[in-house]
Order: C-alpha cells, then structure tokens, then sequence
C-alpha cells in the first residue's frame, strides 16, 4: 500500500472515529435535558414534589411568564408554584409536543384543574380550567434547568374561572 493511502486512510479513520461521539454527546444531552424537563412537570408539578425540583434545577433558576419574571432562584420557584397547588390542588400538567435544539426545550403544553383555592387575592370559584401555553426551557452544560419562559393567555385563565372585564367609562 503507498504511503500517501495509507495516510488518507488512518486521517479519515481518525477524523470520523473522533467526529460521532460528539455527534453522540449532543444527542445524549438534548435526550437527557428531554427527560428533566419531563421530570419535572411529572414528579415537580403534578405530584407536587419539591425534592425533586432542586436536582433538576439551578440554584439561579429564573421563571418568567409572558416576559416577566416571576422566579429568579429555587426557593422562589417553589413559592411561585405553590399558588397554584393552592389554587388548584389538583392541577395536571401535560406536554403535548416538544422540540429540542442545543441546550433549549420548546414544549407545548396543557393546563388542567379545579379552582377550589385562593389563586393570588382571587377566591375560589369551583371552575374547572383549560389553559394551553408554550414554554422555552434552557439548561447548562450539566443538564440542570436553569430559565423558564412561560407563555399563556391569563386572560383566557381569569375568564375561564369567571371574571369579565367591564368597558371603561368614557367622559
């Protein structure tokens, strides 16, 4: 075999051989970063589990909904999700598609519930809600959720549970 061969040879050997495992590595993560986030609307919201919410999140975690942040770190994360398991104790979370791109998780979800609690200075109002919303999740390198941006019509929420908006008085 000719030496110039030879050498194309073991240099698209070694190129290739070191090319997939990062191919792989990318994967494994947007695989991984799928199933914390799955975790977390399982085992965080629906069953209402705090433990579980700081493994699979950053201690800086940020929570912002409709561009304004509601959360920026773990205990207040908690505190915020609390309102709802107030407000609706028997809140379900579902996704009902997602895509993953880098280190971010775009998901399409539903929201469903009684309103059999507070909710905010709102009282209860035995009203059963569907919200739908989308969501951009972001992770570091180690697979941790650090931002949440949270999008959904709370218009649509506050009617469902009953309220209207009365017209401005105009003079």
């Amino acid at each position: 075999m000719k030496p110039l061969s030879l050498f194309l040879i073991t240099f698209f050997f070694l190129f290739f051989s070191c090319y997939e495992p990062k191919q792989n590595n990318h994967l494994d993560m947007e695989i991984n970063n799928t199933k914390s986030y799955i975790t977390f609307i399982d085992s965080c919201w629906n069953e209402k589990n705090m433990n579980t919410l700081k493994t699979i999140t950053s201690e800086d975690f940020i929570r912002k909904i409709n561009g304004i942040q509601v959360a920026k770190n773990q205990s207040e994360l908690e505190s915020h999700m609390h309102i709802y398991f107030k407000a609706f104790p028997d809140i379900n979370v579902s996704i009902k598609k997602y895509f993953v791109k880098d280190h971010q998780l775009f998901i399409q979800w539903l929201i469903t519930g009684i309103n059999t609690g507070i909710y905010g200075e709102f009282p209860a109002t035995g009203k059963r809600i569907k919200i739908e919303g989308f969501t951009t999740a972001h992770f570091n390198n180690e697979g941790k959720l650090i931002e949440e941006d949270v999008c959904y019509n709370e218009l649509d929420l506050l009617q469902q549970l009953g309220y209207t908006i009365k017209p401005p008085i105009l003079e």
